[in-house]
């Protein structure tokens, strides 16, 4: 009788649960449609956010060097916007010289197509050239290329978020004054979220911890994404391209995308290479960029992060493309830090823990696989014979 009232609980609870990822999974895509259509307006506040928690540490240095809270917050914006319109001038104007070669570009890379195209013919590969035809059409690529206004380009490209330039820049000065206004209320965040946990409020100390976590892999990111550019940059002029620091701004921006950024920032340059100098240069390039690339993702930044950034490789890629769809191209860019915010969120909420957990990052232990970030619970294992041990309570 027991055994049998057991049973009927358990279904009950399971029932119970199931309707409550429904109802969750029901307001999960209400929200996420709210969110899409609503781009213009909460990618600025993101960026906003992020890019007051990444500069932080400078009004925070500037005041404990006892300047006045004004002067410590205007130079900080200061140095923000000398460095966004810094990078944001060198490039278009990079990218404007760029655009007036681009059918040249288009030609070579034409020729050497249809070169390449040949050499199968030759090896056997029938209809090879009809083929590569079919998938380029180099007449409509070298026409577009030539009518095309570079700022125009750059417009269309982040047409998914912002629709036009016009709009982009007004979305630029929207984050500019959003982030001096988060600068301002940064100081003493911690004793206002303990007074609203203390009136009874709920307790957010989780989500400082993941904007301290966040100030660490934006600054680190921003290093690595540094050097990645500058190493790209001096191996582009040593091989003598034409636009090095074109190059090199591309590939700074670029590598702040996880998994496809740095890789798709090299195209551009193997391009050039393969039209300038053939494809020995090309190859070149493309070594090149891929040690700097392997060096600094799978020695240098691990170091300089550590186990804290506990998310696996797979909801990486997953959150590029997840956010990319949501938010376009500028979601990428803010893949991992948005990531890092659910995550936490997740790890606080009891009853979606588990995808927490589900979420974090792997390592093979002594033949077990550990999910780093979390206690062990000896004896405990997930599943039938699984190696993959159950974590216990947060240290």
């Amino acid at each position: 009788m027991n055994t049998e009232q057991d049973n009927n609980e358990k279904h009950a609870n399971w029932g119970q649960k199931g309707t409550r990822m429904l109802i969750s999974l029901a307001c999960l895509f209400v929200v996420l449609a709210g969110m899409k259509q609503a781009a213009g307006v909460l990618v600025p506040i993101v960026y906003a956010f992020f890019l007051a928690v990444l500069s932080f540490p400078l009004l925070r240095w500037l005041v404990k060097k006892r300047i006045p809270s004004t002067i410590a917050l205007g130079l900080t914006m200061l140095v923000n916007l000398g460095v966004l319109a810094g990078i944001i001038t060198l490039a278009v104007r990079l990218l404007m010289s760029f655009n007036k070669d681009l059918p040249r570009y288009l030609r070579g890379l034409q020729t050497h197509m249809n070169e390449f195209a040949g050499w199968l013919q030759d090896k056997g590969v029938t209809d090879a050239k009809a083929a590569i035809d079919s998938l380029f059409d180099w007449n409509q690529f070298i026409s577009y290329a030539t009518s095309q206004d570079v700022m125009t380009s750059i417009g269309s490209m982040l047409g998914s978020t912002f629709g036009t330039v016009a709009v982009f820049l007004t979305g630029l000065i929207m984050v500019l004054i959003l982030m001096m206004f988060v600068l301002m209320e940064a100081q003493g965040t911690e004793r206002r979220l303990l007074a609203v946990r203390q009136a009874g409020g709920p307790d957010l100390s989780g989500l400082m911890r993941s904007a301290t976590d966040i100030q660490k892999y934006l600054g680190v990111k921003t290093l690595i994404s540094a050097l990645t550019g500058i190493l790209a940059g001096a191996w582009c002029w040593f091989l003598d391209l034409q636009y090095p620091l074109l190059w090199a701004i591309l590939a700074f921006v670029f590598n702040y995308i996880p998994a496809v950024g740095s890789s798709a920032a090299s195209i551009p340059a193997i391009v050039e290479a393969l039209v300038q100098h053939g494809s020995g240069a090309a190859i070149g390039v493309a070594i090149g960029y891929g040690l700097v690339n392997f060096s600094l993702d799978n020695f240098v930044q691990p170091q300089l992060l550590g186990n804290r950034f506990g998310i696996s490789a797979l909801v990486v890629v997953l959150s590029v493309i997840f956010w990319g769809w949501l938010w376009g191209p500028l979601g990428m860019f803010l893949a991992v830090p948005l990531t890092m915010v659910i995550k936490v969120l997740l790890d606080n909420n009891e009853e979606f823990r588990w995808i927490s957990i589900a979420m974090a990052q792997k390592k093979i232990r002594r033949g077990e696989v550990e999910v780093v970030g979390y206690d062990i619970v000896d004896g405990e294992l997930l599943g039938a014979g699984a190696s993959t041990e159950i974590p216990g309570g947060r240290k």
